[in-house]
């Protein structure tokens, strides 16, 4: 008999797929980052709308001004991540993705007077390690070094709206929350792209991958998420996020035939389980 147990964790097998999903249909999509985000971001918002009209939450009276910094940090890990995609594999960009729980367990100490763990700075190390592994065969002009850099800086990007969603309180919905995030920053990239013309001349069929990706591999997976953890522990849920980029590697293989060689496999191994490993011991604490 299937338990409560049972649906949080395989809604949360969903979402980390999906999370992981995302990366290679916006490659698939190949339109440019600025536009990816854009629709990522707006049709996200949208499909939110009957959800929080539904739960009576569409009362924005008293939203805190972090908001905005938190929907312009979503931007630009976006931006970045999918950038990074623009410059090498799939498996790259996840990987420098990868690295935030690290930049979460170092920064946060500094930003909320909490003591310092001398297993962060031996995971830190572990993670460069791993990095200079996956490179160690690239170079500066088949773009796996810029491409990684890039999911490194999406990476930090991301730790830190994870900070600023904690420095909030968290006293606002999870979905009203998502839906005010995505809404930001779909209004702060408007100007971009209205200056940059990048949606002139896109086919139906991109604005249906747009849509895809802002309802399924964003609303819905964002909805899988947060039913996971009224049953799974926060520490719990952010572990199985290591396996995001092994679905996301994955996926790139049987659809963009994106094959890791053994270094870039080795080095995303030390980054996983560097990864994994710190956020097990923040979750004991």
């Amino acid at each position: 008999m299937k338990t409560p147990a049972f649906s949080s964790l395989l809604a949360l097998h969903m979402a980390v797929f999906l999370f992981g999903a995302a990366g290679v249909l916006g490659k698939m999509l190949a339109v440019g980052a600025l536009l990816l985000v854009f629709g990522r971001t707006l049709f996200a918002s949208l499909s939110l709308l009957p959800v929080l009209a539904w739960q009576g939450q569409l009362n924005f009276r008293e939203v805190p001004k972090s908001v905005i910094l938190c929907g312009v940090l979503l931007a630009v890990h976006w931006l970045s991540f999918f950038a990074a995609l623009n410059y090498a594999s799939v498996a790259f960009g996840l990987m420098g993705f990868a690295s935030f729980p690290l930049f979460v367990a170092l920064l946060e100490p500094w930003f909320f007077k909490e003591k310092r763990r001398a297993s962060d700075a031996w995971a830190a190390v572990a993670v460069v390690i791993g990095m200079i592994v996956m490179v160690s065969d690239a170079s500066w002009k088949d773009g796996a070094v810029i491409g990684l850099a890039l999911g490194i800086f999406s990476g930090l990007g991301f730790a830190f709206l994870v900070m600023a969603n904690r420095w909030q309180g968290g006293h606002i919905p999870a979905f009203k929350l998502a839906f005010l995030q995505n809404a930001v920053a779909t209004l702060a990239l408007l100007p971009f792209v209205l200056a940059a013309d990048v949606m002139t001349g896109i086919s139906m069929q991109t604005w249906g991958g747009l849509v895809l990706l802002g309802v399924v591999f964003t609303a819905l997976s964002h909805g899988l998420f947060m039913f996971s953890l009224r049953r799974l522990s926060t520490s719990f849920a952010s572990l199985m996020t290591s396996l995001e980029p092994v679905y996301g590697m994955l996926l790139a293989y049987f659809f963009l035939h994106e094959m890791p060689g053994m270094r870039e496999m080795a080095g995303a191994a030390i980054v996983l389980a560097a990864t994994a490993h710190a956020s097990y011991l923040h979750g004991k604490h």
